[in-house]
């Protein structure tokens, strides 16, 4: 039997006060609707159709062609969302898995719970609900005196007995695909919302088919984000749970309260992480490395024993025994090698260092190669930029470069070069050579008394 995910995301999500469509709203920096998808695709799910509209080419730009798409042009409630798929879905043998694309919370082995149980059951319809203490807002699941599910009824639309239920709706639901569509043609318009409820085809099924519910122990995983505090429990919701997960791995954090990881980050056994440290992306941190405190890494590699103290390292990768920071940024595909020193306010961006490269503090290194057991004096430069394009610097080993000195590029300094401080370097080095690019010193005997009795 082949299984099929049906995504409701043509929402606009307009209590989130943003101009992004509502599932395409970050969550620890990803798209909600992301973390949907990555579930999906590791469960047993075969296909998935999402439902698009407000600002469609968003989330097509965000899934790609992983997915099918069909395309809602009027919210006009769930019910008409999901016809909406007929032309994608209807022709299909299976079941399909009915989720809202603000649902982020739910992970891949529950699908395939609610999936197999679905089978198992042999139900028509399986309605996955919730026992909330306080259920206000939800839909409340009506049963009748044996037991069987009758109806879902809205919170407006609850008499004073039904609002006493605590069994919820959570919006997720598996069909049989052939009657999903059939008995959603037969949903009527909502008089007071003018909306088409997919919740009414509980009403329409159950008196013909099994309709059956599975109960989510844990409500957050089923828990929809409308707004922006939404947004930030969900987002404590999954730090929390990401940390434990490290942390029984044997990662070590101080202050896990204050640590955010990505979903999608690697960290191994023996990291130590310090507080308001910031992990994203797709990194990958190696055993020994230390994180923190105040550091941010994203979509970049650490390797073993590195040091990241109060720095920024996006789309980089710092090698073994390499200390960086304070203050320090490393952007846009840097390559640290092995035992370098990166210090204050150091800026490396599309460059790579060999072993052993010092810069210690006050450095910008764009657009170059370095070699190893090179030595940055303070305040020293690769100038890359000549105000219409970038140019390279290439720097061989064993070199010294003295305090405050500009390499303009396109530049070569080859091996064992000694450069002095102050130097504008605008040619090639040769191997072996003290360059030194400076103005002459020039000294005027008792000038300086002239000057002070100018300011007088």
């Amino acid at each position: 039997m082949k299984k099929y995910a049906l995504i409701l995301a043509a929402g606009k999500g307009t209590r989130m006060r943003t101009e992004l469509p509502k599932c395409a709203f970050p969550i620890l920096k990803k798209p909600m609707i992301s973390y949907i998808m990555e579930n999906i695709e590791k469960s047993t799910i075969d296909e998935t159709c999402v439902i698009v509209g407000h600002k469609k080419e968003v989330l097509e730009n965000i899934l790609g062609d992983k997915v099918l798409y069909a395309y809602q042009a009027e919210q006009l409630g769930t019910g008409h969302a999901v016809l909406a798929a007929e032309p994608v879905l209807g022709d299909k043998e299976g079941v399909t898995f009915i989720l809202p694309g603000d649902m982020p919370l739910m992970e891949y082995p529950l699908m395939d719970k609610i999936l197999r149980s679905h089978e198992e059951m042999g139900n028509d319809l399986t309605i996955v609900t919730m026992v909330m203490e306080y259920p206000k807002t939800y839909g409340r699941i009506v049963r009748d005196e044996y037991g069987l599910v009758t109806a879902i009824v809205e919170e407006n639309d609850c008499n004073e007995t039904q609002k006493l239920i605590k069994e919820v709706n959570s919006s997720v639901y598996v069909v049989n695909n052939k009657l999903l569509f059939e008995y959603v043609k037969k949903i009527k318009r909502n008089e007071r919302k003018g909306e088409y409820y997919l919740t009414d085809i509980v009403k329409l099924m159950h008196q013909e088919h099994k309709v059956n519910t599975f109960i989510v122990r844990n409500p957050m995983v089923t828990m929809g984000i409308n707004d922006l505090y939404g947004i930030s429990i969900a987002e404590k919701y999954l730090r929390d749970s990401i940390n434990k997960s490290h942390m029984l791995n044997g990662v070590s954090m101080v202050n896990p309260e204050t640590i955010t990881i990505s979903h999608n980050a690697i960290i191994e056994p023996g990291v130590w992480i310090y507080p308001n440290s910031v992990i994203l992306g797709n990194s990958i941190i190696k055993a020994g490395a230390i994180i923190g405190p105040n550091a941010e890494v994203n979509d970049s590699i650490i390797h073993e024993k590195a040091e990241i103290r109060h720095s920024i390292v996006k789309d980089s990768e710092v090698g073994e025994n390499t200390t960086v920071g304070p203050f320090a940024h490393l952007r846009n595909h840097a390559i640290i090698g092995k035992d370098n020193r990166v210090g204050n306010f150091v800026e490396i961006k599309n460059s790579t260092t060999g072993e052993h490269t010092k810069a210690a503090h006050l450095i910008y290194i764009g657009d170059s190669e370095v070699g190893k057991n090179v030595n940055f004096g303070c305040g020293s430069v690769t100038v890359n930029y000549d105000g219409v394009k970038k140019h390279k610097t290439i720097i061989g080993d064993d070199v010294f470069i003295g305090c405050n000195v500009n390499l303009v590029a396109p530049i070569k300094i080859e091996d064992n070069v000694f450069i002095a401080a102050g130097s504008t370097v605008t040619e090639d080095v040769p191997k072996g050579s003290l360059a030194i690019a400076r103005n002459k010193q020039i000294n005027k005997a008792d000038y300086a008394k002239h000057l002070i009795k100018a300011k007088e």
